[in-house]
């Protein structure tokens, strides 16, 4: 399963995330390009503990919810998902900036450097982030169309 700590998945969801420009429509949901870029930045922050996150973890998150999200292909549906309010903290300032941040996010996540707790699933290893990163981008990512 890709991760954000495999050199090779990294550099690919990196290519990726280069397709998109700041005027790139999506395909669902209600963000914008420089939303969505601030979200998946904001949710590395969280990962590596640069914004703290509130505790809304419960047993079943914990233990079915977070397998299934982490070491199955699941995918989460389009426009689905809610998200925790800290994963949409910042606001897009310019286009460069923001993707430049989030290019330097993805390498420190994929060096290993994510070891704060989930808002939702607890405590999570460094690997079950570089996971959940993963997903979290591709997930935005196919949003764009990249």
């Amino acid at each position: 399963m890709p991760k954000l700590l495999d050199p090779t998945a990294r550099a690919l969801v990196l290519q990726r995330l280069r397709n998109i420009s700041e005027t790139t429509e999506r395909r669902w949901g209600t963000m914008t390009a420089p939303q969505m870029l601030c979200h998946v930045s904001d949710q590395m922050r969280v990962a590596l503990g640069e914004i703290p996150a509130s505790d809304r973890s419960t047993l079943l998150r914990r233990t079915v919810l977070k397998w299934l999200v982490i070491y199955t292909p699941f995918r989460a549906p389009p426009g689905k998902a809610k998200t925790s309010p800290e994963m949409l903290t910042s606001r897009p300032t310019e286009w460069g900036e923001d993707l430049a941040g989030c290019e330097g996010l993805i390498e420190q996540v994929g060096m290993g450097g994510a070891v704060a707790d989930h808002p939702s699933f607890g405590p999570l290893t460094p690997r079950e982030w570089g996971r959940m990163c993963w997903k979290h981008l591709d997930h935005h990512l196919r949003q764009f169309g990249a």
